[in-house]
């Protein structure tokens, strides 16, 4: 069975979670209403008005007049984003993103996937912040479209002998790939909604579908079998800083490295990992750049132990000698942080 984790809204979640004030009211994130603009995303509270994802912001705003506006920070989203699949990823290896907003994952051997999607979600509202909801199906579009219309609890199972009846309430539009021109020419031939698609022939199917029809009977019968495709983990990280002058300060040198090095321990934590060998890139002012590596005893994941590694590696170049231009700053050796040591309170408000 593959789980699907789906965060609702979830730029306007994050700007909730972020902000006290906000939450229990109305969040629009995306452009002005005052300008032309669309509607990016929109709270729960701002959906259940009749906002929805690629309206237009005055639309919205004529809709829910109590609206707050937001603009969207991507940078922070992708941190976010990259914070619940770390979450995930404590659970089982076996992930693959979809969007930002959503993760499919296998559950490991011998663990039952309803209790899994259960505690995922309980953690990424205590410790996130965040309203998760969950599908769990035989396959990966079943798994989508539970969390897409999950149950009062936030969850819904669909089993294979429920597959068919599932599916075949929704409409059209909700198989993947089938647009609203195919669906209008698929509804002036009589089907209507995806159990019209499960007992279509085949051969008419394709008249009207071409190439993609046999992928659109498969998605409305369950049967599509595409496998996860995870992505493997990350086996370095690293942070670079280019300069705004060359440099001979070696104190200089030392407050960027410092820097960089908290950069990467933040990088670290979200990502729940700690590394022993710390590489170091010089490039000078003429252009040529060396490296220079050091793998410690321990691992490590702190800014400071981090940093120290990295002005011990400073003091085998030649920087102070020859203006520095460039750092980049890299861990590697990575391997998973022990949960049970993590001093990190959870969120519960």
């Amino acid at each position: 069975m593959i789980i699907f984790i789906y965060i609702p809204g979830f730029y306007a979640a994050i700007e909730q979670a972020d902000s006290h004030e906000l939450r229990g009211r109305p969040v629009v994130v995306g452009g002005d209403p005052s300008k032309r603009g669309s509607v990016t995303s929109a709270s729960a509270e701002a959906r259940s008005l009749g906002v929805e994802e690629g309206m237009d912001a005055r639309e919205a705003l004529a809709l829910c007049p109590d609206a707050v506006f937001r603009r969207t920070r991507l940078k922070r989203y992708r941190t976010v984003a990259a914070e619940v699949r770390a979450l995930v990823r404590d659970t089982t290896d076996r992930l693959e993103e979809f969007g930002v907003d959503g993760t499919f994952l296998e559950a490991p051997p011998h663990v039952e996937p309803l209790p899994l999607a259960a505690e995922l979600c309980v953690r990424i509202q205590a410790e996130l912040g965040l309203s998760a909801v969950a599908g769990v199906g035989p396959s990966r579009f079943v798994a989508h479209l539970g969390a897409r219309h999950p149950g009062p609890g936030g969850i819904r199972q669909v089993r294979s002998d429920e597959v068919l009846s599932f599916l075949g309430r929704f409409p059209l539009t909700e198989i993947w790939g089938l647009g609203p021109s195919t669906a209008k020419k698929l509804a002036a031939s009589g089907f209507e909604s995806i159990a019209d698609l499960q007992t279509a022939d085949p051969d008419k199917l394709e008249e009207l579908a071409g190439r993609n029809a046999a992928t659109f009977r498969a998605l409305a019968r369950g049967e599509d079998v595409t496998f996860l495709r995870p992505r493997p983990p990350a086996k370095s990280m690293s942070q670079e800083r280019t300069l705004p002058e060359a440099t001979l300060d070696l104190r200089l040198l030392g407050d960027e490295l410092l820097e960089l090095s908290g950069q990467l321990e933040s990088i670290l934590a979200r990502e729940r990992r700690s590394a022993r060998t710390v590489t170091l890139g010089v490039s000078y002012i003429d252009g040529t750049q060396v490296t220079r590596t050091q793998t410690l005893e321990d691992s490590v994941g702190g800014q400071r132990e981090i940093g120290e590694a990295a002005l011990q590696l400073l003091a085998r170049t030649q920087a102070g000698a020859r203006h520095v231009r460039r750092l980049r700053l890299q861990v590697s050796n990575l391997a998973p942080v022990d949960r049970s040591a993590d001093p990190r309170q959870l969120r519960l408000f």
